[in-house]
């Protein structure tokens, strides 16, 4: 697929269009043109559009002969859609769609390739470290506590494991690819330090989702577009949330790489689900029904 920004360089013409923000040649040599929106707030359930944005964008995506879609993200799911502009619907000065009818018209899949991924539970990223003795021979666990009741401990790392559904990742892209989910997907993480003997102790952080499905044996962990958005802004502002710069530097065909689809592994067993649009007749039967 080739990306292109194209609301950039300089425009000429007798009537008033509006440049969407991208335009995509996909895999099948189809081109689309794409406007970027987002929708913040804790609880977005609307995607709304200037009568005179729309048709602006509808003018500029005719004189293309290109299809014209609309990506949005959906702030607090971290989530996207990608929908025709025309499953907007005109409300009094206004366009827009809700939340429910973006996901069932969702392209990004269909489209884009992207899809959720599910895997067994737990993630564990184990962190082991050795007591580091003292002048007289004794670790610092030995040592006499200080006044406030604590013990220090010095230690030293000595190894890093991870595991998936209580397996251990033992191959280079096993390990690269859990590595990546820990740190951008969706389940909620808790760490403890455990006493494992001989002076050796484990930093362990364990990611599992809320609402486990034990009988399916996986759970779905996020879809690419969120963990790659994910990625994007942990690599663009601070800990105190604070934007550090604008964009990252990412090598073309990286992205793929991060979740190979031709991943054979026993340990690590992983499902691709790819989610395509229900029909705009579906879709308004539903909301009849």
């Amino acid at each position: 697929m080739l990306v292109k920004q194209e609301d950039a360089g300089i425009l000429f013409y007798e009537d008033e269009v509006k440049l969407p923000d991208w335009r995509l040649t996909l895999v099948s040599g189809a081109n689309i043109l794409v406007e970027v929106k987002a929708e913040g707030g804790n609880c977005p359930r609307v995607s709304k559009l200037r009568l005179v944005e729309v048709a602006r964008l509808k003018s500029y995506a005719e004189l293309n002969d290109c299809p014209l879609y609309i990506a949005v993200h959906w702030v607090a799911m971290s989530m996207w859609t990608l929908v025709p502009v025309d499953d907007y619907v005109r409300v009094g000065d206004h366009f827009e769609i809700d939340l429910e009818t973006a996901f069932k018209r969702n392209h990004m899949c269909s489209l884009l390739n992207d899809r959720m991924l599910g895997l067994k539970p737990p993630l564990e990223f184990r962190l082991t470290m050795q007591e580091v003795a003292d002048e007289d021979g004794a670790t610092e666990a030995e040592s006499v506590p200080e006044e406030d009741g604590t013990t220090k401990l010095s230690l030293v790392t000595t190894g890093v494991r991870m595991f998936a559904g209580g397996e251990e990742m033992v191959d280079e892209s096993e390990t690269a690819l859990v590595w990546f989910l820990i740190q951008h997907a969706r389940w909620p993480c808790e760490e403890k330090m455990q006493d494992v003997g001989d002076g050796v102790w484990e930093m362990v952080f364990t990611m599992t989702p809320d609402e486990s499905h034990g009988a399916q044996d996986f759970d779905i962990i996020g879809g690419l577009s969120e963990l790659y958005t994910r990625m994007f802004y942990s690599g663009t502002t601070s800990l105190e949330d604070e934007t550090t710069k604008l964009s990252i530097d990412v090598e073309p065909g990286t992205l793929p790489r991060l979740v190979p689809t031709n991943l054979q592994s026993d340990r690590l067993p992983l499902w691709h689900l790819r989610i395509n649009p229900a029909a705009p007749a579906a879709v308004e039967a539903a909301e009849d029904g």
